[in-house]
């Protein structure tokens, strides 16, 4: 199915009973809602479960510009409206961490929950270093070839062979123009200033194998300054730990699922 935004079609998929709680999942950067498959098959007997490809990833349309984070959220919200979901939890993995929390924000009474997989909080901005190594990637990126870019981020971000194949074929599905223009629309977002960050319940993971590692150290510090917010970290996964330990990810899940679907 397709919604329809101002900026082209986005693509997206329902699964599971109209009737039970709902689940929305949010991919990161490069990636698209196929990295969800295996949550997909875990939830959608007892869950209203939607995955959706960002503009710029996937089915949907192409960037024109720079990724428009908030504007993402926009469209998830518009997403739910077409899918007839009043409330949902959502799942975010790195890119989509920061566009749920901005759903989370606009739209407080239709958010019961958000999940994080390698994500960091909209509200606590990048240090100068950070801000800094962002660019310098971004400026790189745009003098290395695609087969370069792609198969090195593959690398780190994985520890399996199948989630470092879908990460790939991702990657080359999307191509270096979206790609650039994604990580442009990523590195805006770190600028957009969060007064208040979201109050819904948290769950916080990431993998063992976390890159960069500062991300770790990144998500310990976020959980330590959101009372009652939950926290895991997935052993032996790297950034996407939902595909390198499906097993272990979708319990912890499924756990926080329980108690506030």
């Amino acid at each position: 199915m397709f919604f329809q935004s101002k900026e082209g079609p986005i693509y997206y998929e329902v699964f599971g009973p109209s009737d039970a709680p709902a689940v929305v999942f949010t991919h990161g950067g490069g990636l698209n809602g196929e990295m969800f498959s295996k949550q997909v098959d875990a939830l959608r007997k007892n869950y209203r479960v939607v995955t959706w490809d960002v503009q710029g990833h996937g089915r949907s349309a192409p960037l024109k510009e720079s990724l428009d984070v908030p504007y993402m959220a926009q469209c998830l919200v518009g997403i739910m409206d077409e899918a007839g979901i009043d409330t949902a939890v959502l799942v975010g993995q790195s890119l989509g961490v920061y566009i749920n929390q901005h759903a989370a924000i606009s739209y407080p009474d239709r958010i019961k929950a958000l999940v994080s997989i390698g994500g960091l909080p909209v509200d606590k901005p990048m240090s100068r270093v950070e801000l800094a190594v962002f660019r310098a990637l971004l400026a790189v990126s745009k003098l290395l070839p695609a087969k370069v870019i792609f198969t090195r981020a593959a690398g780190e971000k994985t520890t399996t062979p199948e989630a470092k194949q879908f990460f790939l074929n991702s990657m080359n599905r999307m191509g270096k123009t979206q790609f650039l223009r994604m990580l442009a629309g990523q590195l805006n977002a770190c600028d957009i200033k969060v007064d208040t960050p979201p109050r819904q319940p948290l769950l916080i993971t990431h993998g063992e194998h976390e890159m960069p590692k500062s991300l770790i150290k990144g998500n310990r510090e976020w959980h330590a300054s959101v009372p009652g917010s939950r926290y895991h970290e997935v052993p032996g996964a790297g950034h996407n730990a939902n595909q390198d330990r499906p097993d272990v990810f979708n319990q912890v899940l499924l756990d926080f699922l329980s108690e506030v679907a």
